[in-house]
């Protein structure tokens, strides 16, 4: 029988039994404080893991000319930032170049001894391929679990909402094809995340 009093028979198996208790709610109450620390240290680190990633995408020079072509209707853009003659490594890009650039390849007929595209609108490709592969890496983060969209969406909505709605619908529609063509799945996949899918074509 259960009693508090010390006189009782009972009295230190009571005692044993209220010592075990609260033993199990100290347990409980350690294990509970202890698991709010973990995650609230994981979520540390995945915010710290995404500014890390983040500031290096903003940080990357190539991926900065990508922003100037999308954020300016013509910019002076270097292109070329390994020619010796400083003034040789920059172009200017309009929206036609850029256009005229990110054409899906079957648009463009190779002449004899020509190439298909420019020397300026190869660059301005891989400039936009560059800057792509940071949407697909992201995505690929997003999809191993180790980061949410919901933490990306702050850092990339500019970028996003960009290419989403604040283009002219003519550039949009060439950006969209680029991305399709060229099965930059994960880019079409995390604007799907972050509620901006964009209206792609499909290309076989």
């Amino acid at each position: 029988m259960f009693s508090l009093d010390p006189t009782s028979a009972s009295f230190l198996d009571s005692l044993d039994l209220l010592l075990k208790i609260a033993g199990g709610i100290g347990g409980i109450i350690l294990f509970i404080i202890g698991f709010r620390r973990y995650k609230k240290d994981q979520t540390w680190k995945r915010y710290q893991f995404v500014a890390n990633e983040i500031e290096s995408f903003n940080k990357d020079a190539v991926v900065r000319n990508a922003m100037f072509m999308l954020d300016w209707g013509l910019r002076y853009i270097e292109l070329f930032p390994d020619k010796p003659d400083y003034n040789e490594r920059f172009e200017k890009v309009d929206r036609e170049i850029f256009k005229a650039a990110l054409q899906v390849h079957e648009l463009r007929e190779a002449h004899a001894g020509k190439m298909r595209f420019t020397p300026t609108e190869v660059a301005i490709r891989d400039t936009f391929d560059h800057f792509l592969s940071y949407f697909e890496k992201f995505y690929q983060f997003v999809e191993a679990g180790l980061i949410t969209p919901e933490e990306l969406e702050p850092y990339l909505r500019y970028w996003v909402d960009t290419i989403y709605s604040n283009l002219p619908e003519d550039v949009r529609e060439v950006i969209y094809k680029y991305i399709s063509r060229y099965k930059f799945s994960g880019t079409e996949a995390l604007f799907i995340a972050l509620k901006k899918p964009l209206s792609i074509p499909v290309f076989s």
